[in-house]
């Protein structure tokens, strides 16, 4: 019964350390991402008409920025939250 009960919390383990690794990715691809509508935003000053990207209003840019970096702090969450989850299925479980 241990041997059953070893094999599914090396499995579990090897299941959360792998969607930590795709959750990490990806907030690290939105978060990169999430620099490009705040850097428009921030280039496009009035002196700067005539880059093409400035036809397009601060606000939408701005707008665009505040849902990728909601989206970066909701993953930040997640992982946090699943980590906390982890941890405490392992104390249950009598491994520390």
């Amino acid at each position: 019964m241990s041997k059953s009960r070893g094999k599914h919390r090396a499995r579990r383990d090897a299941e959360f350390q792998a969607r930590m690794r795709r959750t990490g990715r990806l907030r690290t691809i939105v978060g990169l991402s999430g620099f490009v509508p705040l850097v428009a935003a921030l280039v496009c000053t009035p002196s700067a008409g005539a880059l093409p990207f400035c036809a397009i209003p601060r606000e939408w840019f701005l707008a665009v920025w505040a849902a990728i970096f909601g989206t970066f702090v909701g993953l930040t969450i997640r992982m946090f939250r699943e980590r906390r989850d982890h941890a405490r299925a392992k104390v249950s479980d009598g491994s520390a």
